[in-house]
This record gives structure tokens, C-alpha cells and sequence, in this order.
């Protein structure tokens, strides 16, 4: 195994100059900067602070001030009885006169103006502070969904970047062999050259490397799309070149399997949580619609009545001025029952997220408990693997020095090279198993953010 993995080193550290290095933990470092998922989330963030900043402003003193300027038309004089006329006929002997336009004075208006100052402040109103609490938890859900979006950039980082370290490694065993079916093919052609083996030996050989230069081909068209892919993730330019740095073989480590409680490292479940909270004093601000509302306040106006516009040049000449000053009790009685309507709809939608969070909590063990038992079963097969590869190795070797004495056929050699190369193969894979469980698991127990820096 030893002679396998130092092979694979070797062929890893030849593709390492293809380009640019880059690491798993770099990968992360720039993927969770560069992510516009991540950008948006600040901005989350910024908006429930102002949402909390408001909340609590709008419990501060409220100052208000409003005017008015009406223009009437179409409408009658105001007429009040012409006292002066009256006292004055009547001290003469006379008679009160029965005209109209003596017995009543006329005041045109055409203008009015009004002007109000009012300040008030909650004394007592339940719902104010409920509105506060609210935004101070909607704050907090946010910071989890927060965590949620780095967590799942991390994972998928992760996984992108392992599967393409996985068909690299894969690139290699197939280049490793067709290096080796070509020096066989030099030796084979020198065979013939002298009469020793067969012209068809040396076709059926050439046949198998075209085959398997075009699965080769193909395999870096599929690698070169992936990574493209892990570029637009961290925010690099598409089709930059680079080399990535960690390998399965290289990084293998026989993991005993991560332990734990998911659900009590489960950010998505810490946010249920909140969410049920939430939910509830959604219902006690239902409630709290039932409750008085004490709110002082004090206010000043003053108004005016003309027949022109003359206020700014006369002021002070016919203002009325008032101001109040007390405290304001209501008390609601009767709404129609729609606030009772409204809590029964916000227990059903409390209800609702409960069994959301039921089912998360299942679907939490569900994952933590296959997570492991494919760990465990990709572990064994990581064993197993080592071996069929190093059998398969030597099983190669035989057969190569077999066919050159002339007592092996040249589809033996093809055979044990396939499976030489499928043995090679299916301990990759079983790596790659095995590290896509741990991602899972360590996903699954909150360890896969606490190793990226949450």
C-alpha cells in the first residue's frame, strides 16, 4: 500500500505544477469572502438593525406638527344681529328696523388658517414592546440563517473540491496506465520487429490506448467544467488556471467517526426554534390588542378667520390660540371577535412550525445515523480496497513478464491491467466515500463551520 500511495504522491505532486496551487482552506477562505449569498446576508443583517432601531424610536416621545390654509368660495357671509343699530334706534324712540340689511351685520370670510403643535408619549402600550421584542428576534433568526448560508457554502466548497480531487485522481491512475500499456507496447512492437509475438498483439494494444487516451480526454474536459464551477463559487475568473493541492490518498487517516447530538448542534434547528418563538409572541400581540393603551400628550393650535390673506401682515390681529394638556385612556370593548379570529389563525401557524421542527429533528438523526454507518462501511471498504489494489499490482506484474515469455496471451495483460486500474479506481472511491460521509457528519454535528472559523 505503501508503494500505491507513494506513487499517487508522486503523480499528485507532477500535477501540482499545472497551476496555481490551491487548498481546501484557502478554497473556503475565499468562497465564504467572495459569495454573493454572504454580501446579501450583511445586508440582512444592517436591515434588522434599523427594523430594531425603529421598533424602539417609535416608543420615544412623538412630536408632531401640522397647518392648514383653506380657501372658501361659494359660501354665505356669517350675519350676526346689528346690536349697535338697535340700541341706538331704540335710544332715539324709534323702532328696532325691520330691514335686513339694518338689522344684521355681515362678516365675509375667504380665508382661514390653522396651526397645531402635539406631543405625545406611550405610558402604557403593550404591543410597542412586544413590537421591539419581535424585531430584537427576528434580528437573532437572522444571524442563524446567517450561519445556515456559511454552512452551506463550506459543505458545498467542500464537496465540489473533493470531487474533483477525486477524478484527478482517477486521471492519474488511468495516465499511469496508459504510461505503462505504452512501454508494454514498445516491447511489443520490438517482439514483432524480431518475430516473437504476433502483428494483432501489437494492433489489440494500440486499439486498448486510443480507447483509453479518449476516456482520458474526456475525464479532463469533466474535471476542467468542475472546476470552473469551484471558481464561480470562491469568485475567481472562469477557466483560471489552477491546481488543487490536497489529495484523498495523500490526506487519508483512518477516522474513527465523529460523535455527537445533532440536534443540539444544528443551526437549523436552533432557527426553528426562535422561529416558534416568534411565533408565540405573534399571539401575545394578538393579545395584547384586549389591553388599555395609556398615552400622555400635550398640544397647542392657534387659527385665524378673514376675508383676505392679510395674516402675515397682521399677525397677532385675530389668532385664537388653545392648548391642551391630559392623558389618554382606551379600552377596547367590542372588535367584531376578529382579534380572537387572529389568534386562532397564529396558534395554527405556531402549530405548523412545531411539526416542521419535529420533522427536522427526525431528518437530523436520519442523516447523522446514515452519515455514520457509511462512514463505517466506507472504512471497511478503504481496507479492502488497499488490498485488491496491491494484489492487483502484482497480478499486472506477472502477467507483463508472462506475455514477454511468450506464456500468457496479450488479452491477459489487457485483463490484468484493467484490473489493476479498477482496483486503483475503487480505493479512490472508497476514499472519497469515506471523506464525503465525514463532510456529512461533521456537517450534521455543526464540526464542519467550527473548522472553516465559525
Amino acid at each position: 500500500m505503501n508503494k500505491i500511495l507513494c506513487l499517487l504522491a508522486f503523480c499528485a505532486v507532477g500535477f501540482a505544477f499545472a497551476g496555481s496551487p490551491l487548498g481546501l482552506k484557502q478554497a473556503l477562505s475565499e468562497g465564504l469572502k467572495g459569495n454573493l449569498d454572504i454580501q446579501k446576508s450583511e445586508l440582512g443583517t444592517e436591515g434588522f438593525d434599523a427594523q430594531v432601531d425603529a421598533a424602539f424610536r417609535r416608543y420615544l416621545p412623538q412630536l408632531t406638527a401640522s397647518g392648514t390654509v383653506t380657501r372658501l368660495w361659494a359660501n354665505e357671509p356669517t350675519k350676526m344681529p346689528n346690536y349697535p343699530a338697535w340700541i341706538k334706534s331704540l335710544a332715539s324712540g324709534g323702532q328696532i328696523p325691520f330691514n335686513p340689511n339694518d338689522a344684521f351685520m355681515e362678516f365675509p370670510i375667504n380665508w382661514n388658517v390653522s396651526a397645531d403643535l402635539k406631543l405625545q408619549q406611550f405610558l402604557y402600550v403593550p404591543q410597542a414592546l412586544t413590537g421591539i421584542a419581535m424585531a430584537k428576534k427576528g434580528k437573532e433568526i437572522d444571524a442563524l440563517v446567517k450561519q445556515e448560508i456559511r454552512e452551506g457554502i463550506i459543505y458545498g466548497i467542500s464537496m465540489q473540491y473533493w470531487s474533483i480531487v477525486y477524478m484527478e485522481e482517477n486521471l492519474e491512475v488511468m495516465q499511469k496506465s496508459k504510461d505503462n500499456l505504452g512501454k508494454t507496447r514498445e516491447a511489443i512492437a520490438a517482439m514483432v520487429a524480431h518475430g516473437i509475438a504476433k502483428k494483432g498483439d501489437l494492433n489489440t494494444m494500440d486499439i486498448n490506448l486510443v480507447a483509453l487516451g479518449t476516456q482520458i480526454d474526456n475525464l479532463k474536459v469533466q474535471i476542467q467544467t468542475q472546476k470552473d464551477n469551484l471558481l464561480q463559487i470562491m469568485g475567481r475568473p472562469i477557466g483560471e488556471d489552477i491546481s488543487l493541492t490536497d489529495r484523498l490518498s495523500i490526506d487519508y487517516r483512518a477516522a474513527g467517526g465523529e460523535s455527537g447530538d445533532p440536534l443540539q448542534s444544528s443551526i437549523a434547528l436552533k432557527r426553528m426554534d426562535q422561529m416558534v418563538r416568534l411565533q408565540e409572541m405573534q399571539i401575545d400581540l394578538t393579545r395584547e390588542k384586549i389591553y388599555p393603551n395609556v398615552v400622555a400628550f400635550a398640544s397647542y393650535g392657534t387659527q385665524a378667520s378673514r376675508e383676505n390673506f392679510d395674516f402675515l401682515s397682521k399677525p397677532k390681529d385675530k389668532f385664537a390660540d388653545n392648548g391642551t394638556i391630559g392623558v389618554n385612556v382606551s379600552i377596547p370593548i367590542f372588535d367584531g371577535m376578529s382579534n380572537s379570529a387572529e389568534r386562532v389563525a397564529a396558534r395554527i401557524e405556531k402549530r405548523k412550525l412545531e411539526i416542521d421542527r419535529e420533522k427536522q429533528k427526525i431528518a437530523l438523526q436520519a442523516a447523522y445515523e446514515s452519515a455514520k454507518a457509511t462512514l463505517f462501511n466506507a472504512q471497511n471498504l478503504v481496507e479492502r480496497n488497499k488490498e485488491n489494489a496491491k494484489l492487483a499490482e502484482e497480478n499486472y506484474l506477472m502477467k507483463e513478464l508472462e506475455y514477454k515469455e511468450q506464456v500468457a496471451p496479450i488479452t491477459d495483460l489487457l485483463t490484468a491491467d484493467n484490473n489493476m486500474q479498477t482496483a486503483h479506481s475503487n480505493l479512490i472511491s472508497a476514499l472519497y466515500t469515506e471523506k464525503t460521509a465525514e463532510l456529512t457528519l461533521e456537517q450534521v454535528l455543526g464540526i464542519l463551520r467550527q473548522k472553516a472559523g465559525e
